[in-house]
Order: C-alpha cells, then sequence, then structure tokens
C-alpha cells in the first residue's frame, strides 16, 4: 500500500515521463513496444489529465482521474508485446501492479521489467509472481487490497468475472487484455474524483454569496 501511495501521488507529467525514458532505453532492442509505451505516455497526458466541469457562476468544477490502487494481472499466457503495454497502461495510470505469470513468462519478460525499474519506477510498485493462476491467481483477486483485476488470457474473463462478483465488498472492475492494450481505454485503470470549490465564499465576494449583482 505505501508503493501505491508514493507512485500515485506522482504527477501524471512525471509519470508520462518516466514512460517515455523507459521507451527510448527499449527502442535499440525492441523498436515495436517502444512505440507503443510512447503512445501511452502521450495519450495519457491528454486522457488522463484534470478537465474543467461546467457550474454556476461562483463555483468551479474539476474531474479528475487517479489510480484506482492495486491491479492484479491474471490468467494464461499471453503474448510479450500486449502483457507489456497493459502493464505500463496501469502503471501510467497510477496504479501498482501484481502479475501472475509462470516462469517462462517472468523469464521472457525481464529485460523490460529492469528497463521500467531503471527508468524510475518506486521498488515494489510492479510486482512480478511466480505461480499459477489457479492457485496464486484465484487467491489474489480475492484480496480486499485488489482494486481492479485484467484477465492476460480471454479463457480466464468468465472465471473471473464469476468470481469477482461472488465476492463481498465493492465492485472489482475486470479488464480483458485487449481493453487494457488500447490507449483509448485508459480510464478503466482509474477512478474519478469531482473537486468542487466555492469561488466565491474563496474570494471573498461579499456581494456575490448575498445575491446581489
Amino acid at each position: 500500500m505505501a508503493q501505491h501511495a508514493v507512485w500515485s501521488a506522482t504527477p501524471l507529467a512525471n509519470r508520462a515521463s518516466w514512460l517515455r525514458r523507459a521507451a527510448d532505453a527499449l527502442a535499440a532492442s525492441d523498436a515495436g513496444l517502444a512505440a507503443r509505451w510512447r503512445t501511452l505516455a502521450a495519450q495519457a497526458e491528454t486522457r488522463l489529465a484534470a478537465h474543467t466541469l461546467p457550474g454556476p457562476t461562483g463555483e468551479s468544477n474539476e474531474l479528475r482521474l487517479h489510480g484506482r490502487g492495486v491491479f492484479a494481472f491474471i490468467g494464461g499466457t499471453a503474448p510479450a508485446a500486449e502483457l507489456a503495454t497493459a502493464l505500463a497502461a496501469a502503471l501510467v495510470a497510477g496504479n501498482t501492479v501484481a502479475w501472475v505469470g509462470d516462469e517462462a513468462a517472468l523469464a521472457a519478460s525481464r529485460p523490460w521489467l529492469q528497463i521500467l525499474q531503471q527508468a524510475g519506477l518506486p521498488a515494489g510498485a510492479l510486482q512480478a509472481m511466480p505461480g499459477s493462476a489457479e492457485t496464486l491467481g484465484t487467491a489474489l483477486a480475492a484480496e480486499r487490497r485488489v482494486a481492479g483485476v485484467c484477465a492476460t488470457s480471454a479463457d480466464w474473463l468468465p472465471r473471473l468475472a464469476r468470481q469477482l462478483a461472488a465476492q463481498d465488498g465493492a465492485i472489482v472492475p475486470l479488464l480483458a487484455l485487449q481493453e487494457a492494450t488500447s490507449a483509448r481505454q485508459l480510464y478503466r485503470f482509474c477512478a474519478e474524483q469531482t473537486v468542487t470549490i466555492n469561488t466565491a465564499a474563496a474570494g471573498g465576494n461579499a456581494a456575490l454569496l448575498a445575491g446581489l449583482h
């Protein structure tokens, strides 16, 4: 939880810069994945930025998007580029990530996992855990600290949906890997927050507060 607090509090511009640094470091060995990360960084700065909402005179309203918390990635073997894109999307949105993968998948991912960390990702913000989806993955999805789940293979979507629906407590969003890799779906990794400020009171405009014009 401490790792999430640190990473979530990191400004969006800094998280996007982190992903660009990682993309630059990866470009020589995997230009395709580097391009995906750069697209995510650019889209995050636009799609996840705070937006001013309409409101009455004397009041300001702003919509903010922030990471949900710990996002769990569970399922069967996924294409390496898609998995790396989805993990980066969850992270740039301000979440921390717990990923359950088999030994082969973890071994194949080490080069780009190291690049993400060397680019400035805090220790513990991305935990790659060796294990099976049947045992460790199922237990992880039931953890109270998990605020979202991504199924890394299509055959795991129905069973995860059933498990999450049967659990008590808050509704936990479930994403398919295809959704998680789309820059247009970045908001799915976020929770919404509306901030309303009484600017008349903040500015001491007594006439406006009294309804005078």
